[in-house]
C-alpha cells in the first residue's frame, strides 16, 4: 500500500468561509490560513482518493489533479473516492458545474458519501456547505450512499460515522498486509490535536471529538497506525507514524510512503 499526500495548497478562510488560494502576491492580514491535503492510496486493486479539496484551478486544471499527475497518475485512474463530510473544502474539488450540469473530474471512480451527511448538509444555511454545488451532485450516477454507522467498503477500507466536527462525519481505516493507515478527517486534522486533550469550538460536539482522539491515540500506539492529517499546520505534517512508545512518534515528511 502506497500513500501519496496531495497537498492542494494553503487557503485564507474568512469569517464567512470564503476560501482564497494563497500566493506570494496575496497574503491577507485577516481570516485564518489553512492547509488542505487530500490523500491518494494505492492498493493492489484500487487507487483511492480521500476527500477532494476545495478545487482551486490554475491553467484550467485543479491543483489537486496537477499533484496527482505529478506522481504519474491520471484522474481517470482513480477508482474509489471517500468523502468524510461535505464541507466545501472537502468536496468541491470533486468536479465542476458546467451548463447547469455536474461534470466529475474523476469519471471512473465510485464516490462513497454518508447518506445522512448529504441529507443534513442540504438543510443547512451556514457558509460551511456549498448547497448549490451539493444539489447538483446529489443524484450523480457514480455516488454510492452509505447508511450504516460502521461497515467495510471492501477488504481494505473500513468506515465509521463518528460525528464530532459535524453530526455525520465519517472516518476511515485502511488495512493491507498487516499495516494500518487512519484518516480522522476534521476530528483529527492536525498533529496538535493529538498533543492536547481539548474540545475545540469549531466542532459541533467537541467533547465527542476529543474522546474519540484519546481512544484513537491508544489504539494507534498498540497497532502502529499511520495517521493522515488533512489540515496539517505546515506542509510537512501530512503523516504520523505511531509506535508503541508514546514518545516515539516519527513524522513522515511530505512525500510518498510505502508500506
Amino acid at each position: 500500500m502506497n500513500i501519496y499526500p496531495l497537498l492542494e495548497g494553503t487557503y485564507n478562510v474568512s469569517s464567512q468561509k470564503e476560501f482564497t488560494y494563497l500566493t506570494n502576491d496575496f497574503l491577507p492580514k485577516e481570516g485564518i490560513n489553512m492547509n488542505v491535503c487530500p490523500f491518494l492510496i494505492e492498493t493492489d486493486d484500487d487507487l483511492i482518493l480521500i476527500d477532494c479539496g476545495f478545487g482551486a484551478i490554475k491553467d484550467n486544471k485543479t491543483f489537486l489533479i496537477s499533484k496527482l499527475n505529478s506522481y504519474g497518475f491520471s484522474e481517470n485512474d482513480v477508482s474509489i473516492i471517500l468523502i468524510s463530510h461535505l464541507h466545501k473544502d472537502h468536496i468541491n474539488g470533486l468536479g465542476k458545474i458546467h451548463n447547469n450540469e455536474f461534470e466529475c473530474y474523476f469519471p471512473n471512480a465510485k464516490i462513497f458519501i454518508q447518506e445522512r451527511e448529504m441529507d443534513f448538509a442540504l438543510k443547512q444555511e451556514t457558509f460551511n456547505y456549498d448547497t448549490t454545488f451539493l444539489k447538483q451532485i446529489k443524484d450523480y450516477k457514480n455516488i454510492v450512499y452509505l447508511n450504516k454507522n460502521k461497515d467495510r467498503i471492501n477488504d481494505v477500507i473500513t468506515y465509521e460515522v463518528v460525528g464530532g466536527h459535524v453530526p455525520f462525519q465519517q472516518v476511515f481505516w485502511f488495512e493491507e498486509d498487516c499495516k494500518i493507515a487512519f484518516f480522522g478527517a476534521d476530528n483529527l486534522p492536525q498533529l496538535n490535536y493529538l498533543k492536547y486533550q481539548a474540545a475545540f469550538k469549531n466542532d459541533l460536539d467537541g467533547i465527542k471529538a476529543m474522546n474519540d482522539r484519546i481512544e484513537w491515540h491508544k489504539k494507534a500506539q498498540l497497532e502502529n497506525w499511520t495517521i493522515l492529517f488533512y489540515h496539517g499546520k505546515n506542509t510537512f505534517e501530512n503523516f504520523l507514524k505511531i509506535t508503541r512508545s508514546f514518545k516515539k512518534h516519527t513524522l513522515i515528511r511530505n512525500r510518498m510512503i510505502q508500506f
